[in-house]
């Protein structure tokens, strides 16, 4: 059973999320295929915005969505999470990196370094340098994976993977798809868990 987890960096929901997976996994006997997708692409494709600027001028909607994240962190001790100062990231070369990762097969050595790199320690990772200096700290081969992630057909790569979500149901990020169901968000991971096991 494959799960496919439409995700970017970007999104504090996509480090929430990831956190919650391995013992969904260990649940339900499925597994999460990690899609590398840019946020930004998914959002100007379907005429979405992201929250904090969906909802700039209601601030009760954003004093609740900090409320809310408080409450999410508590209930599954997400003790190391860290909200971004450098917040919103621009995530294209982590994105393109993710995908040449895969690749090269040390896709959960890089994802792990990257999302504790932008939820856990605040680093800005839209810097190319600081990206670099981060992977060489997680003794990630920063060449070998430049070398993919600049190069067209991992550019290709990354827009198709962004264009194929939206064209299933994607609006942001985290998306999950199962079969032929759609469930976004971290939010839903439990509808998505009830669907699993009633099928």
């Amino acid at each position: 059973m494959i799960v496919d987890f439409i995700f970017d960096v970007a999104s504090p929901n996509t480090y929430f999320a990831h956190k919650l997976i391995p013992d969904f996994e260990k649940r339900t006997g499925t597994k999460f295929r990690y899609i590398p997708c840019l946020l930004g692409g998914i959002h100007k494709l379907t005429n979405n915005q992201p929250p904090f600027i969906a909802y700039a001028d209601c601030e009760n909607k954003n004093n609740y969505q900090m409320i809310e994240i408080e409450r999410f962190v508590k209930q599954h001790k997400l003790t190391k999470y860290k909200f971004n100062s450098h917040f919103p990231p621009v995530t294209i070369q982590v994105q393109r990196g993710a995908i040449a990762a895969q690749r090269l097969k040390i896709f959960e050595e890089y994802f792990e370094c990257v999302i504790s790199a932008m939820w856990e320690n605040d680093k800005n990772i839209s810097d190319i340098n600081i990206l670099h200096e981060t992977l060489e700290q997680s003794n990630l081969d920063v060449a070998a994976i430049m070398n993919i992630a600049t190069s067209q057909e991992c550019k290709d790569k990354l827009i198709a993977n962004t264009d194929d979500a939206v064209s299933r149901g994607a609006f942001g990020a985290p998306t999950f798809f199962y079969e032929n169901q759609i469930f976004f968000g971290k939010d839903h991971l439990y509808q998505l868990e009830e669907y699993i096991n009633s099928n």
